[in-house]
């Protein structure tokens, strides 16, 4: 029994080994607009969903799947008191909105009845209130 399960795991290593190297490093992309630094980055890993994360000003936003990062509204009520807050959401409104979206960017290869549709990247811009935070930053895909 001891010589099958060391076999079952000499079997096994090749192929973890192999999955981890299925997923590739986070393309990621900075741009400063104004006095704000924003990155946008996407993790890819094959057969499974994209997942986007916005960092502003070294924070990070938030992180969605590729489904849902296509038209993003996200609202939240300020505070009254002391709370801590993004130096963003202090801009005089009681609610504020982070706003935007990553459109999907599409080419088509090959000819006639053999042409596909392929996304290639997206383009992304997101507002934080009435502040730009990412304006038209294109993540390409290889």
């Amino acid at each position: 029994m001891k010589r099958t399960t060391q076999k079952s795991w000499a079997a096994l290593v090749p192929l973890l080994a192999a999955g981890s190297v299925c997923v590739a490093a986070p393309l990621c992309q900075t741009q400063k607009l104004g006095v704000h630094t924003s990155k946008m980055c996407v993790e890819q890993t094959p057969f499974k969903h994209d997942y986007y994360t916005l960092w502003v000003d070294d924070s990070p936003i938030f992180m969605l799947p590729d489904d849902y990062v296509e038209k993003v509204a996200l609202t939240h009520t300020v505070p009254e008191d002391g709370a801590i807050e993004f130096a963003l959401s202090k801009q005089g409104t009681p609610t504020v909105t982070i706003s935007g979206g990553c459109q999907p960017i599409s080419e088509t290869q090959g000819k006639g009845t053999d042409a596909v549709s392929l996304e290639t990247g997206r383009v992304c811009s997101f507002n934080w209130g009435k502040e730009p935070v990412v304006k038209d930053l294109r993540l390409s895909f290889e």
